[in-house]
């Protein structure tokens, strides 16, 4: 995990803002979208704090842009900021996560996209969730534990090999 510090497995949910319409979209199509991901996200982290509880998961921070979607929007409208500078933002918060949950049909978002493209890139594991049900939902819970094993695994490869290199000193 990265955050181990903390004890905190981070997943950001990549959705779209636009939808289907893409720049087409209104300012209503936004608003229903951003609307209906903040209810998904709200259902997952639900799950999130029962599998924390009933399961020992790690607890999970669900990070959902569109909760913070208000100021970009705003700040885009105004022409603040442009979509590849929000984009960059949203590949920094990617970078402090352990998870990219891709809630949606992405492949009619750019920036869904850039967001899988990028975490992919820095070795960020991606999990693909369609819908809300039975199966998608087992299939996070494992990705969760199977992420969280292999995190573990490589910080014990790192403590052999500061063992193995002070072995090399002695």
């Amino acid at each position: 995990m990265k955050n181990v510090e903390d004890g905190i497995f981070k997943i950001y949910m990549s959705h779209w803002i636009r939808g289907p319409k893409g720049v087409n979209a209104t300012v209503e199509d936004i608003k229903e979208n951003i609307k209906n991901n903040i209810i998904i996200g709200t259902i997952i982290k639900s799950y999130l704090i029962d599998w924390e509880k009933m399961d020992g998961l790690p607890k999970c921070h669900l990070y959902v842009p569109a909760e913070h979607d208000e100021f970009v929007q705003i700040a885009f409208e105004k022409h603040y900021v442009s979509e590849q500078e929000i984009l960059d933002v949203d590949c920094s918060i990617i970078d402090s996560c352990d998870l990219l949950l891709v809630y949606g049909d992405y492949m009619s978002s750019r920036g869904m996209k850039v967001e899988i493209e990028h975490a992919l890139s820095v070795g960020i594991p991606v999990y693909y969730m369609s819908t809300i049900d039975a199966s998608n939902l087992h299939g996070l819970k494992t990705s969760i534990l199977l992420v969280e094993k292999i995190g573990e695994n490589a910080d014990l490869d790192e403590d052999i090999e500061m063992e193995d290199d002070n072995e090399m000193d002695e």
